[in-house]
């Protein structure tokens, strides 16, 4: 692996953590009605779930 594809690795696992995290944490803030810590932690959970997808979906493409 090289670092251009290191960086790129990492690159799209930091996008999918932020957009889901963001994502998740305003809509159920503003729309399902959840208080903003519950929010939060929901977004949070969600983004750790979207990097680890992330990380698996390119290993897999990776072949490694």
């Amino acid at each position: 692996m090289s670092d251009a594809d290191a960086s790129a690795d990492l690159g799209s696992t930091i996008a999918a953590l932020t957009v889901a995290f963001v994502l998740i944490t305003l809509v159920a803030g503003t729309l399902l009605g959840f208080n903003w810590t519950q929010a939060v932690l929901l977004g949070g959970f969600a983004g750790v779930v979207a990097a680890a997808s992330a990380w698996l979906t390119e290993r897999r493409a990776g072949g490694d």
